[in-house]
């Protein structure tokens, strides 16, 4: 008896032990560090800005930065950060949280120069939409001028024309500017050419060179290679756009993957691409020779309007998406994180359409 009992004990510890052995152990996820600055609400009406935290026990704290956002942008370097409200542009130092009042008026289009010096927006006035390129103090450069009116409006429309807009702009080196120039103007003497991108050089006086649009720009490097889209929506890559004109392109990696954004003060650029309805595949080029690297599988799609940051190790991405999703990505398991559970989804007085802004690792 005594026997049998001791075999029964014994075949249930090893059916344990091999239990316990055969058990695939759950994926933690990745871990956030650093600190991320993040939008959430509604464009239309002034956003908040929040600053978010990795708490005790896979917790996050959320700290409310200001209200009333339209727009943000991060410098190069992840130190300083400009932001748009109703009326001003301001600069907010990310080390101290010292801030500084620097444009008046409706502005957004924010852009940083590659060297972090200078910044461009565009300004909304009576009767014209500005571009201009200005140094950190608040000493603005006009670029364009683009003037309109309501009868110049209605003799375009009747006669079939578009009135011009300005593409944002976006710097292809510390003192050149590139944007789109869309339908005629009798602005300053000439006519612009439908669909027109312009180079413009800022310097002692700007100087302005157009060429006929082909491609619309997705994203520029600081090395200067670009990623562009064509018409037809394939992505093509260039190795400058310096001289628009002369300015030469192969085809990309894919065509229907979306560009999500450079990896942190670097030029290996991320894209997502759908599987299914269900998931995406996330992979990246490397950037000496832009050959498609190995792909992480993730199990959720994205939609068309997510933003994303990628930190300097390219390992991790903070995604954004609308209804409220806000996740942790890490780019070689596909592993996620969620920043708060889809049912609760964010945190009372946020909003909803998370933006990541910047994220700052240290």
């Amino acid at each position: 008896m005594r026997s049998l009992r001791f075999s029964i004990i014994s075949v249930s510890i090893l059916c344990g032990v091999m239990l316990a052995c055969t058990q695939k152990t759950q994926p933690a996820g990745p871990k956030f560090k650093g600190r991320l600055l993040l939008l959430f609400g509604d464009s239309a009406t002034g956003m908040n800005l929040f600053e978010l935290s990795a708490g005790p026990n896979d917790t996050f704290n959320y700290t409310s930065v200001t209200s009333g956002v339209f727009e943000a942008a991060a410098s190069p370097d992840q130190t300083a950060l400009l932001y748009a409200t109703k009326d001003e542009i301001f600069l907010r130092d990310l080390r101290t949280g010292e801030v500084k009042p620097l444009v008046k008026g409706e502005n957004f289009c924010l852009a940083w120069s590659p060297d972090g010096k200078r910044f461009s927006y565009k300004q909304r006035d009576t009767g014209s939409i500005n571009l201009y390129a200005a140094e950190l103090d608040g000493r603005a450069k006009l670029v364009w001028e683009d003037v309109w009116t309501a009868q110049r409006a209605a003799n375009q429309s009747a006669a079939g024309a578009n009135v011009v807009s300005l593409g944002c702009a976006q710097w292809v080196a510390p003192d050149k500017l590139i944007f789109d120039r869309f339908g005629p103007s009798q602005v300053k003497g000439g006519d612009v050419k439908p669909n027109t991108t312009t180079l413009a050089i800022v310097s002692d006086s700007v100087k302005l060179a157009d060429t006929e649009k082909r491609w619309s720009v997705e994203g520029i490097c600081k090395s200067g290679s670009a990623f562009l889209r064509s018409a037809d929506g394939q992505i093509l890559i260039a190795k400058s756009l310096e001289n628009p004109k002369t300015a030469s392109s192969t085809s990309g990696p894919c065509s229907s993957c979306r560009f999500l954004g450079f990896a942190a003060q670097s030029c290996v650029p991320f894209f997502i691409e759908d599987s299914s309805s269900t998931s995406s595949e996330i992979f990246y080029l490397n950037p000496t020779n832009w050959q498609r690297q190995r792909g992480a599988h993730v199990g959720q799609p994205f939609s068309s309007t997510a933003t994303a940051l990628i930190n300097s190790s390219a390992r991790l991405m903070v995604i954004g998406d609308v209804h409220g999703t806000l996740v942790l990505v890490d780019t070689e398991s596909g592993d996620v994180t969620p920043f708060f559970a889809k049912t609760a989804g964010p945190p009372g007085g946020m909003g909803e359409s998370p933006r990541p802004v910047v994220w700052i690792e240290k």
